[in-house]
């Protein structure tokens, strides 16, 4: 049998301790039955836990002998070893090194054999905690211990030997518009969607079809020159895997360490983050980004993967309710027609389509529209009404990294307080040197004059109509929230044709203010 914890120019290679061992063999007059591997598989696991060893275990009735090159590829821990000896006597199998270091045919030489088995013990227990050593003062250091780099980034040499994270100029773009998309207001699962390329279906049948985006282990493929990859292709974003990369503060470019809610910022003595490297968004997108994701945690259920264009813009006034999109299918044919194709219709409802005790009272006999023919009724309006305006921007200005800093320290304190339950001795002692530096530092902070924010609006150089057509569904979503656009829906009253006047389109502003505003805005063109 061959083991390899690490697959290395340094190590002893998986072809050589095979060749060592059939020499063995053939010098001995054996017949070779049987070679296993365990590549990247430590030591320090059960033998019966190796996939290569599960063979040799399940088929000990064909073999007398298992070869290794020296006693440590059987196992470094004295009880694993004990017990492996156990199970080969019980078949009538031992074991032998090319070393020469086994010799189980006395009870001295299982001594002596268990013996060096404790020594390779205590040779792994002495590199893993020079290992974690080390790790602790990379981590403390800023340099990067290893891996694969964090979608958005990539690796590169720190000038002193080590390694740093550095910006990735194509993955950083493609995650800053993620961002951008998810603060104003897109669901995560529409970018979900989104990334993973989709068909848009618009006006007179024409079929816009939206690239995919590679998600992060494609994109590291591509980096390595490994695409197209073979089967089953390419892999595709998953919700769970951009949420938690979306909830990483590496985007700030401080190293953290664990996953979901043990998830936490390494720190230095003074118990200030470890920044590993550059911040991917500024601390202000962070924290809005952070507020997004928390809005959208609200609800069990997550977002619809489709965005609905009129959510919250086209309303029923007699419940004073947003209308829902639904999409409904039927057969074309008489039931027990199997090969009938299947038509779909798509509505928006009041909630009193849903529910018979409203109709019931009264209140609202229920409103059902065309999804078609009231999206294009609403693009109409806005086209011809507000269409040539100069589209604007609402961004925030001036304002200092003050607040955020303060929010920064109050959670670091936050955080270095839980963690000093259960600490003893030293430990709680660096704990509660950084916990003092901490709050020094929020003390100070606290004691400057934050320069307040205000938020203008601010000309993009685009018409509105030309903003709705670049973008897509949940976009132009946002472009008609954004104007306060509000369409309300009258019930049909028995009509079966589409009837415009049933749908009353305007903004919701005050009407006075509104027109002055545009009126100093285009002065000043």
């Amino acid at each position: 049998m061959t083991r390899l914890s690490r697959d290395a120019d340094d190590s002893t290679s998986i072809g050589t301790q095979e060749d060592d061992g059939r020499t063995l063999a053939r010098l001995r007059g054996w017949d070779v039955v049987l070679v296993t591997y365990d590549i990247g598989v430590s030591g320090a696991l059960r033998p019966q836990d190796r996939p290569g060893f599960r063979v040799i275990l399940d088929n000990l009735m064909h073999i007398d002998v298992v070869i290794a090159r020296s006693i440590d590829r059987f196992t470094r821990h004295t009880s694993h070893f004990a017990t492996l000896v156990e199970t080969l006597d019980a078949q009538g199998t031992t074991l032998v090194d090319v070393q020469g270091q086994v010799d189980l045919t006395s009870p001295y030489g299982r001594f002596v054999t268990t013996i060096m088995v404790a020594f390779a013990q205590m040779e792994r227990e002495v590199i893993q905690g020079r290992i974690l050593r080390s790790r602790v003062e990379l981590r403390r250091a800023g340099r990067w211990l290893g891996g694969a780099a964090p979608y958005g980034y990539r690796i590169v040499p720190d000038g002193t030997g080590g390694k740093r994270l550095e910006v990735d100029p194509k993955s950083a773009a493609v995650l800053r518009e993620v961002i951008r998309r998810v603060v104003s207001g897109v669901t995560l699962s529409q970018e979900v969607h989104r990334l993973n390329g989709y068909a848009e279906v618009r006006d007179g049948g024409e079929v816009i079809e939206h690239p995919r985006v590679l998600s992060p282990g494609d994109y590291r493929k591509a980096l390595r020159g490994e695409l197209p990859p073979p089967h089953p292709g390419y892999a595709a974003w998953t919700y769970s895997a951009l949420y938690e990369h979306l909830r990483s503060e590496v985007l700030r470019g401080i190293r953290v360490v664990g996953k979901r809610k043990d998830r936490r910022a390494v720190r230095d003595e003074h118990g200030a983050p470890v920044r590993v490297g550059p911040a991917l968004i500024d601390d202000e997108t962070w924290y809005a980004l952070q507020a997004a994701l928390d809005a959208a945690a609200q609800t069990n259920r997550r977002p619809r993967r489709k965005a609905t264009l009129l959510l919250h813009v086209a309303w029923c006034p007699n419940c004073d309710a947003t209308l829902y999109y639904n999409s409904r299918g039927y057969k074309s044919s008489p039931p027990g027609n199997e090969s009938a194709a299947e038509k779909r219709v798509d509505l928006y409802t009041c909630p009193a389509v849903r529910d018979a005790e409203v109709r019931k009272s009264g209140k609202c006999p229920g409103v059902s529209v065309s999804a078609e023919r009231l999206e294009k009724h609403v693009e109409t309006w806005l086209l011809t009404t507000l269409g040539g305006f100069q589209y604007k921007e609402r961004v925030r200005v001036g304002g200092s990294s003050l607040a955020a800093t303060v929010r920064d320290l109050e959670a670091d304190i936050e955080e270095l307080a839980a963690s000093l339950v259960g600490l003893r001795g030293a430990a709680k002692a660096a704990v509660l040197t950084q916990l003092e530096a901490r709050q020094e530092a929020l003390e100070e902070a606290q004691k400057e004059e934050a320069t307040p924010e205000r938020w203008e609006w601010v000309p993009t150089g685009r018409t509105v109509a030309e903003e709705w057509e670049r973008g897509d569904v949940a976009e132009k979503r946002l472009l008609l929230l954004s104007l306060h656009v509000r369409a309300n829906v009258q019930p049909a009253n028995g009509r079966r044709t589409w009837d415009p006047s049933r749908v009353d389109v305007d903004r919701m502003t005050d009407p006075v203010a509104d027109a002055l505003e545009d009126a100093v805005y285009q002065a000043s063109l």
